[in-house]
This record gives C-alpha cells, sequence and structure tokens, in this order.
C-alpha cells in the first residue's frame, strides 16, 4: 500500500471529515493500476471507518473482456439505489465458473462506500465524494502481480497495457495520491 501508519491514520481523518454524497454514505473511490496496492488500503480503510462495505470493481467485471465495462453495473446497481435511500446489489463474477455468481446487497444504511479497482474514480463520477488514486509504477505492479498470482500471461500482461492507455489518455483527479513523489 505505501502508506505510513500515521498516513492512513491522516487518510482515515481525511475521509471521515467528508460529507456523505451518496445517500447516506460518503463514497470513497481508491483507484490506481492493477497490484497498485488499492484492496489493501480498501480493507485498511474498511477496518478503521464505522460501516464500510467495500466493493471491488474485479467482482463486477465480465472476465478478462470487460475491464471497463463495469460502470453501468456500478452505477446502475449500487450507486444509484443507494443515492435514492434504497439499499443496492450487485452480482459477483466467479472468475473460475466464468459467470456472475449470487447477488450480493449493500444496505441502505452503509456510511463509507468504497469503491476500488481499476477505472474507479472515473466510474463514480459526481457520486465520488473522496478520490484516492494510488500510483506505482508498472514494474512494481508486474513483480506483485507474479508475486501474488505466480505468473504474468498473455491475459494480464494485455489487461496491462490497456490500463496504461486508460491511464495515459486522462488525467485522473484525485483528493489524495498515494506512491511516486511528484517532481
Amino acid at each position: 500500500m505505501g502508506m505510513t501508519p500515521e498516513g492512513l491514520e491522516l487518510l482515515v481523518a481525511a475521509i471521515a471529515r467528508t460529507t456523505p454524497g451518496c445517500g447516506l454514505a460518503t463514497l470513497v473511490a481508491i483507484d490506481g493500476g492493477a497490484a497498485a496496492g488499492k484492496t489493501t488500503l480498501a480493507a485498511a480503510l474498511a477496518e478503521r471507518l464505522p460501516a464500510s462495505e467495500v466493493v471491488h470493481t474485479d467482482d463486477l467485471l465480465d472476465g478478462w473482456d470487460d475491464q471497463f465495462g463495469f460502470w453501468p453495473r456500478l452505477r446502475g446497481d449500487v450507486l444509484e439505489p443507494l443515492a435514492a435511500g434504497r439499499a443496492g446489489r450487485y452480482r459477483r463474477y466467479d472468475w473460475a465458473a466464468s459467470r456472475f455468481g449470487p447477488e450480493i446487497g449493500v444496505p441502505v444504511d452503509t456510511r463509507t462506500l468504497i469503491i476500488e479497482g481499476v477505472s474507479a474514480i472515473e466510474a463514480c463520477g459526481a457520486w465520488a465524494d473522496f478520490r484516492i488514486l494510488v500510483d506505482v509504477e508498472r514494474s512494481e505492479r508486474e513483480r506483485r502481480w507474479r508475486q501474488r498470482d505466480g505468473s504474468l500471461d498473455a491475459n494480464a500482461m494485455r489487461w496491462l497495457d490497456c490500463e496504461d492507455s486508460y491511464f495515459a489518455s486522462r488525467r485522473v483527479e484525485a483528493d489524495w495520491v498515494i506512491g511516486r513523489p511528484v517532481g
């Protein structure tokens, strides 16, 4: 994740001061490339922020060829209902079975909704109350991917190339950046 314990506590305090804008929830969008540490950061924040729910965008994908196609599912099934005061729900993709599994609920009384994944900031759009970018060099992310999954196959390399294209084509606006120093 690349944060000191003190830095994490400062981040938690900044999020806690943020006014909720997605129904009762403060929506925290955590963006960055694969293997940058987004999932670890989301878990650390959820552990420290009361009534938190985490949605991993990988769970909303429809396989390897749907890297950025989850946006309508996230918006229509989770964000719009919560913003309207209703529970959200989505179906988690089962990567081993190559299909969506049973429905998962996101309670209406969620206080902090953490959406983590590549393009999460843009996918959440105006619903994002606090935007975090985890910026890690590709070579380090490749190393972490190999460590986590054992290898980088053709799907993984294509995935990383698509991410590089995505981030090269836009300027991601964030309230908090973790990773490479600016300068």
